[in-house]
């Protein structure tokens, strides 16, 4: 769920152990060590992937034809390379030796001791039409009522194309912003109006950049608090979805009423923003100060998919065979207690060993917050901190240290040893924190992967025609592909997916970039002319 109070203080890290498996061209599966490997930059890999490609294959293990064929695939492969995320450093995760010798990540689950799962759209997904509608209502009504909006915003209707996740928003500007895989400005709003191309070069320069989307691209955890945070939002889940079009909407009232002079910001984010916390602030799950908490419990069913029994069956299987499991969500435990009883049934505490509520994502993965003890009957954190943590507990907040420590232990192990894969939705606090900042794997959750069999129902909530594909406009990759493919081991629509696999059966992804089970059309029409900038 959307971690709201974000306190992260992002100090020094220590450099990520990372190990990615992949699948090399011939049918023999190596595994590639890649903090071992010299740092090598994937850009100029890229360029001359089909020569690396040949020089991997060696003629006395290869014969000539067999030759021919890889680097036929090769030069079909040169037809969807694009840019990849590039670190401030500008080096890749991926080794030299990874890029020769491999065209696409495999997953295989029992490289793994420990697994983590985030539950929101992870474990459990929503009835996206209801939510979506639910959330638009009750900020635009915290506005009005609290913030003193004209009720004129309680008549505007719910434009489900202005929705997509991962837009950003410009507060002191007004102005909602899609982003490339190079922090550039792909496409722009001010308020609910489409600006044009020479609009956008005039308010961010010809390079259609802005510092602190900038400064978000080099680092997103240094933009999670303080002053950039009081400037900008980065909308990265579903929760967070439909605040876009509250605020362009707002932005559009106070244009008519009374519209900034030169020199002076606008103060609507501020003010959806403390709408945001009104509404998910676990103070007010019982309170009914929340009339999200508050239709949410009237009817959990209304809003909270059940969860398909394969992947309880699935999550036993993973118990049974030794694996250590555990979930961990940014929901407090009665909210998070409510959906996974929808979802999961009301014994879904038995899947897991431990249980993490309240955990403050992504600083549970870089700083040392103590566990809290948790009143199970009366689903509530309780003042006394947790100095060892027991499985088959709930607790609240904690870090990934001792939790971490605690597992590697009851695998006799030490945590080094203890390989973890984690699984979530927010690419952030997901994807990107544990795997740059700490030893885990990840595999990122895409529920827009689903738009291509023409059966998912939620089609209008992420197909925006205006904002374009989530993870490509115009032969230009979103920020958001390019992280999935620079951090995630695996990118899939559901956990469904990954459960329909046998735990010790090979996930293999037929790109280099990790979307499966295929790549999006809009990453397809990607060629290396258009997009290649290096």
């Amino acid at each position: 769920m959307l971690a709201l109070g974000r306190t992260v203080t992002v100090g020094a890290f220590s450099a990520p152990v990372l190990s990615i498996r992949l699948a090399t061209s011939t049918k023999t599966k190596t595994k590639t060590n890649v903090h071992k490997q010299p740092q090598t930059d994937v850009r100029f890999l890229l360029r001359n992937f089909g020569k690396l490609a040949q020089n991997s294959i060696t003629p006395s293990s290869t014969p000539p034809a067999a030759v021919g064929r890889a680097t036929r695939e090769v030069t079909d492969q040169q037809q969807i390379i694009r840019r990849f995320h590039n670190s401030a450093g500008g080096n890749s995760r991926y080794s030299a030796s990874t890029i020769m010798t491999s065209y696409h990540k495999e997953l295989l689950l029992t490289d793994y001791d420990i697994m983590g799962f985030d539950l929101d759209s992870t474990l459990l997904r929503y009835n996206l039409h209801e939510m979506s509608a639910l959330i638009y209502q009750v900020l635009k009504q915290f506005l009005v009522e609290q913030k003193g909006y004209d009720r004129d915003l309680l008549s505007q209707s719910l434009n489900l194309d202005f929705l997509q996740k991962g837009l950003f928003l410009d507060g002191p500007r007004g102005n909602v912003l899609k982003l490339s895989s190079e922090a550039q400005i792909l496409r722009a709003t001010h308020g609910t109006r489409l600006l044009s191309d020479a609009e956008v070069q005039a308010i961010y320069g010809r390079d259609r950049r802005w510092e602190i989307t900038t400064a978000f691209y080099r680092d997103p955890l240094s933009t999670w608090n303080g002053a950039a945070s009081t400037q900008m939002r980065s909308l990265l889940d579903y929760f967070d979805m439909p605040s876009a079009l509250v605020f362009a909407q707002a932005v559009d009232q106070v244009d008519r009423e009374k519209k900034p002079s030169a020199g002076e910001e606008y103060q609507v984010w501020q003010d959806v923003q403390a709408g945001l916390m009104n509404i998910y602030s676990r103070d007010h799950f019982t309170n009914d100060k929340s009339l999200y908490f508050k239709s949410m419990r009237a009817e959990p069913e209304r809003f909270v998919l059940p969860t398909n029994p394969s992947v309880m069956n699935w999550l036993g299987e993973l118990r049974k065979s030794g694996k250590k499991l555990f979930l961990l969500t940014g929901s407090n435990v009665d909210f998070a207690n409510l959906t996974a009883t929808q979802a999961l049934g009301q014994d879904w505490r038995k899947y897991f060993d431990f249980v993490v509520t309240y955990a403050k994502k992504p600083g549970f993965f870089t700083m040392q917050r103590p566990f809290m003890h948790v009143d199970v009957g009366k689903l509530a954190e309780l003042p006394q901190e947790a100095k060892d943590i027991q499985a088959g507990e709930i607790y609240s907040q904690g870090n990934w240290h001792q939790l971490h420590a605690a597992m590697a232990g009851m695998l006799r192990k030490e945590p080094s040893q203890a390989k973890a894969l984690y699984f979530g939705d927010n690419i952030i606090q997901d994807v990107y924190t544990p795997v740059k900042h700490r030893d885990f794997d990840a595999v990122a959750i895409a529920e827009e992967l689903l738009l291509e069999d023409g059966k998912y129902p939620y089609a209008a909530e992420l197909d925006s025609q205006l904002w374009g594909p989530y993870f490509a406009l115009d032969c230009t990759p979103t920020l958001w592909s390019s992280f999935i493919s620079s951090y995630a081991q695996l990118c899939v629509p559901s956990v469904e997916q990954v459960a329909q696999t046998a735990p010790d059966k090979r996930i293999i992804c037929h790109n280099p970039y990790g979307f499966s089970p295929r790549l999006p059309k809009e990453l397809e029409t990607v060629q290396l002319k258009s997009s290649w900038r290096g």
